[in-house]
């Protein structure tokens, strides 16, 4: 868990204005791996829902397509800065999500290029909180099922689950990953609770 419920609905209100948690999260994230690595621009791939029809509502399959986003964090000034960057780049480029990603990223040249087995890193987040049972996560000890792959992608789901929110990650098996990866964690982690502990007023329940 990366923040409890308190703290995800307040970082959500705070980030509603620019389109909600999912730019908050990518925001958070692109931030994390300026400080870490120096990047002046982050990019990766958000999975966007493709369900856009009445007709498939009730029909079964992942319909899911990828939208590659490129933040340019090196301008961002601060975390408002930042989510008015991804809430940009999401508005422009979320009608790709529903066209082949290996052909967008063709298409987008070097910067995208694929490097392994695995065609992109990708930031996700999914409220689950309207699934059927979801609010008997905890105690049926339900957990989500990352497949292993022999890529050198950073993939990360960040999850809304009625306790606060969930974070879960693949990345490549060496000691520079895990330790990045775990250190990009507690950054979000920071950041979220920065956030929310700003947007809430301490009658809400926090000193």
């Amino acid at each position: 868990m990366l923040v409890d419920d308190i703290d995800a609905a307040a970082f959500e209100a705070y980030c509603r204005p620019y389109g909600g948690s999912l730019v908050g999260v990518l925001a958070a994230v692109a931030l994390a791996a300026r400080e870490i690595s120096g990047l002046d621009v982050y990019r990766t791939v958000v999975p966007f829902h493709t369900r856009a029809k009445s007709r498939w509502a009730d029909s079964v399959g992942w319909y899911v397509g990828g939208a590659p986003i490129e933040i340019p964090v090196e301008h961002a000034t601060d975390f408002d800065d930042a989510l008015r960057m991804v809430r940009a780049t999401l508005r422009e480029n979320r009608p790709l999500a529903r066209m082949p990603i290996a052909r967008v990223l063709r298409l987008l040249g070097a910067d995208f290029r694929p490097t392994s087995p695995d065609l992109y890193s990708i930031v996700s987040y999914v409220d689950s909180r309207a699934l059927p049972g979801s609010e008997r996560w905890q105690e049926l000890k339900a957990y989500g099922l990352i497949r292993v792959s022999y890529g050198d992608q950073v993939c990360a789901w960040v999850t809304r689950v009625h306790e606060g929110l969930q974070f879960a990650c693949r990345i490549p098996d060496n000691v520079i990953a895990d330790k990045n990866m775990r250190l990009c964690m507690e950054l979000v982690r920071e950041r979220v609770v920065e956030v929310a502990r700003q947007a809430v007023p301490a009658a809400v329940g926090r000193a």
